[in-house]
């Protein structure tokens, strides 16, 4: 998402769209999203000239964006609105798929190994709530306060398809990720509930892998 030198990025694309319009202004975002993320509904901010008209404007841009990016509304807001440190809550969803696909293959996480939902979602049930999620957070992640609040946790079967959701107020740096893998090892019996809580309450590290980006969405954001 972020922009990066001699990268393309979903920031620069979206920068370079605006100046084709004209439009000179830094695209603030709502949170960043690891190469190979996807987000349905990624909040952006940016500064634009009185007379642009929105509907317009969502035209326009859309027809440069496409088929990589498209913006689904535009909408007004005061001039100290932050997409990133104004949002209340946000939800992510994990798709895991049992058969591979080199159609499907950016979008879903393959995993053809057998599913325990019940397994799941006990698992993902002990990280509600408000906890130090520092052993949950990608290695280099630069904060200085790792506690961050889960307020709802879901696995489901779609089709064929496993979703993993998880809603909190916020999250760190492959947070999400380092959960998934942790509950799938969880699913395939290598680690346990007591691993999770130990690795949880910063006890022991006992595993920092991240799963596949591929399968993960920014879902929503509140505000």
């Amino acid at each position: 998402m972020q922009k990066q030198p001699d990268k393309i990025t979903v920031q620069g694309t979206l920068e370079q769209a605006l100046e084709k319009l004209n439009i000179y202004s830094e695209v603030l975002h709502a949170g960043r999203t690891d190469r190979g993320v996807h987000a349905l509904n990624q909040v952006i901010s940016f500064k634009t000239p009185s007379f642009w008209n929105k509907e317009k404007l969502l035209k326009e841009l859309n027809k440069i964006l496409h088929p990589n990016i498209h913006i689904k509304k535009i909408d007004n807001v005061d001039n100290d609105f932050n997409p990133r440190f104004d949002a209340k809550k946000r939800s992510y969803r994990y798709i895991l798929n049992p058969y591979f696909s080199p159609f499907n293959a950016d979008y879903t996480t393959y995993y053809p190994k057998k599913i325990n939902l019940k397994l799941i979602k006990k698992a993902l049930k002990l990280l509600e709530g408000q906890h130090d999620f520092e052993y949950f957070a990608k290695t280099g992640s630069n904060v200085n306060n790792y506690i961050r609040t889960i307020y709802k946790t879901n696995a489901y079967t779609y089709k064929n398809l496993t979703i993993i959701k998880i809603e909190g107020n916020g999250f760190l740096r492959g947070q999400i990720r380092l959960i998934v893998d942790f509950v799938l090892k969880i699913n395939e019996n290598k680690l346990t509930f007591n691993d999770l809580e130990s690795q949880l309450y910063k006890k022991r590290l006992i595993s920092k892998h991240l799963a596949p980006p591929n399968g993960l969405y920014l879902e929503r954001i509140w505000y």
